[in-house]
C-alpha cells in the first residue's frame, strides 16, 4: 500500500516538539489489477484536500473495450466533503463522452458516477496494458473533522458494453489528524 501524507509548504528543521498541524493522508491498495477499476490516492491540492483517481487497470496483454462505466462513490459525509469540478471529463473516454458526477438524490456520502460513449458512430474506447486514469475526483476534510482512515469505497459498479468483463473494487481510505 502506499501511504501519502501531505503537508503544505516546507517545513524546516527545528528541535523539540509538537504534534504538529493535522493534514490530509491517503492510504490505497496499489496499482488496479488487469481488467479492474479502483480508486487511488491522486495527490493533494491543499493540506486539507486529496485528489482521488478512478483508475483502470489495462489488460495483461491485448486490449479491452468498452463504451462506458456506471458505479456509485461511498463516503463519510461526516468526515469528507466533495469537492465538485468545474467541469468533469475523462482522459480515458473521448472528449465527447456523457461524464456525469452528482450526489445521489442531493444527499452527501453517495456520489452517482457514469461515464459513456454514445451515439452508433463512436467506437468503444480500446485500452492497452498499463494503468488508466478515468476520472479523478476531489474530496477535503469536513469542518472541524479529525478523523482516523475513512474507506472510499465503490458499489452498484457497471462496465459498458466491456470485453473482457471488468471487475469493481478499492482500498482506498483517507484520514485527517
Amino acid at each position: 500500500a502506499v501511504a501519502l501524507p501531505i503537508g503544505v509548504g516546507c517545513g524546516g528543521g527545528g528541535g523539540g516538539g509538537g504534534g504538529g498541524t493535522p493534514e490530509i493522508a491517503c492510504t490505497d491498495g496499489d496499482e488496479a489489477a488487469a481488467n479492474a477499476v479502483t480508486l487511488t490516492c491522486g495527490g493533494a491540492t491543499n493540506s486539507t484536500t486529496e485528489r482521488v483517481d478512478v483508475v483502470l487497470g489495462g489488460p495483461a496483454s491485448g486490449t479491452t473495450t468498452l463504451r462506458g462505466l456506471n458505479f456509485d462513490v461511498i463516503y463519510e459525509p461526516a468526515n469528507l466533503e466533495y469537492v465538485p469540478a468545474a467541469t468533469d471529463t475523462s482522459p480515458l473516454f473521448s472528449p465527447n463522452a456523457l461524464v456525469a458526477v452528482q450526489p445521489y438524490n442531493n444527499e452527501l456520502g453517495r456520489l452517482v458516477v457514469s461515464i459513456q460513449e454514445y451515439g452508433s458512430v463512436v467506437a468503444p474506447v480500446s485500452v492497452g496494458t498499463g494503468q488508466h486514469v478515468v476520472l479523478s475526483l476531489s474530496f477535503r476534510r469536513a469542518a472541524g473533522a479529525t478523523f482516523g482512515p475513512t474507506p472510499l469505497t465503490l458499489e452498484n459498479a457497471e462496465a459498458t458494453s466491456a470485453f473482457p468483463t471488468i471487475s469493481f473494487g478499492s482500498g482506498l481510505a483517507l484520514s485527517y489528524q
